[in-house]
């Protein structure tokens, strides 16, 4: 081989690895711009697929409660909690379109709130996102989000006014929830009597609403005196909870009162009640306890249709349950014999009805709330009637909230 020739191999051979070397750059460069791709779109994916978990977080806290402030509070902690915001409110509109914060602050609404309120458009600011909380043409108020360094991208705008849009739905239910119950607690506050007894008789009764929900129910009381001085006591309860057990509640109250002042005993009032209640067509029972006292004798009848057993309290304290075998409940759908009972009490001694809701826990039996409130009843002995009835409201429920309705009725018969 000539040396010409020698040098043309090697020109050939350098310019074939110079040009394999460049192509080699070229896929390289192609590989990392595909992996880097790759990497963003799995961060997107990844993003994503966190938010959209974020927003069935949003689902399940804003559906854990019935209370629009307990929401609103849930639902800010969320969002500080998961770094959606580094502060967070909620501006709540009422029926009355007077707007509060939660949680409450001392501030008032700013010309970005009143902006969002007045348009039910999202505004978005370098660190602050305000969205409206709508449902269909409800306006329940205005999300509100400030962040910290380094503020709110362009993306997060669509992102927060999904969250509104979850949050607005539990907002609405609390809502709802919160306007029957109220409605329910009116309409059962106003069917509740002026109980009508003679002077010898010392009375008190208490009626307090389930403290969460809708769970505003049935329960009533009533004490009146018949044309031939008997005097009559009920307390009984309506199954279920809302509206409906509030009307059904006043109707059985007025009718048990109507057949009682008919002259029909306990067992007759019973029984002419519950032929009522099942020619209603209502899907919801009752069970109720109706009691006559003689004041001329001391005698007392009394029968029990699905109730718990009145509590007696002796002249020195020692207390004693009516607890004989009671009727089903009423509005069951079939016929059932009543058994009316008969014993007697004395001056000095009181008489104590009651619905479950008072007894009834959880965390504990039917006996053991039984043989709590017999202990509670008994210490009361000697105290001013209504101090009583606080005193056993005050011992059995303490300061939780009761997921029950509660009455209450004592009857104290006093010493000549």
């Amino acid at each position: 081989m000539t040396d010409l020739q020698h040098d043309e191999l090697v020109r050939e051979l350098r310019e074939t690895i110079q040009r394999q070397q460049r192509e080699l750059r070229m896929h390289q460069q192609e590989l990392a711009q595909t992996n880097a791709g790759l990497l963003a779109l799995h961060s997107e994916v990844e993003r994503q697929r966190q938010r959209s978990a974020f927003l069935d977080e949003v689902s399940r806290t804003v559906s854990a409660s019935l209370r629009g402030q307990e929401v609103a509070d849930a639902l800010v902690q969320l969002v500080e909690r998961e770094g959606v915001a580094s502060s967070a409110c909620v501006w709540m509109l009422n029926d009355h379109d007077q707007v509060h914060c939660e949680p409450r602050t001392a501030g008032t609404p700013d010309a970005a709130v009143n902006r969002v309120l007045a348009t039910r458009q999202p505004v978005m600011e370098q660190d602050r996102i305000l969205a409206p909380l709508t449902v269909g043409p409800n306006l329940m108020g205005v999300l509100d989000l400030r962040r910290d360094e380094p503020g709110f991208g362009d993306d997060d705008l669509a992102f927060v006014t999904a969250v509104a849009t979850r949050s607005a739905v539990g907002l609405r239910n609390a809502n709802e929830y919160e306007r029957e119950r109220d409605l329910a607690e009116r309409l059962q506050r106003t069917m509740l009597p002026t109980l009508e007894v003679p002077p010898e008789l010392r009375m008190c009764a208490r009626y307090l609403p389930a403290a969460r929900g809708v769970n505003v129910g049935g329960d009533w009381f009533d004490a009146f005196t018949r044309p031939d001085g008997t005097v009559v006591l009920t307390v009984g309860d309506v199954t279920g909870h809302g509206l409906e057990a509030a009307v059904i509640m006043g109707k059985l109250q007025n009718a048990l009162r109507a057949y009682a002042l008919e002259g029909h005993g306990p067992a007759g009032t019973l029984r002419l009640t519950h032929n009522l209640l099942r020619g209603w067509g209502s899907p919801l029972l009752a069970t109720a306890v109706v009691m006559d006292l003689q004041l001329s004798t001391g005698r007392i009848r009394w029968a029990n249709a699905g109730h718990l057993p009145v509590f007696v309290s002796g002249q020195e304290g020692e207390v004693r349950a009516l607890d004989r075998p009671n009727a089903p409940l009423m509005g069951v759908p079939f016929t059932f014999r009543l058994t009316e009972y008969e014993a007697k009490i004395d001056p000095g001694e009181t008489v104590l009805l009651y619905t479950d809701g008072l007894i009834e826990r959880r965390s504990q039996s039917i006996d053991d709330g039984m043989d709590r409130l017999a202990g509670v009843f008994a210490r009361t002995k000697g105290m001013d009637i209504d101090a009583a009835g606080d005193h056993i409201l005050r011992e059995l429920l303490g300061e939780d909230e009761h997921d029950d309705d509660v009455c209450l009725l004592l009857c104290e018969w006093g010493r000549d």
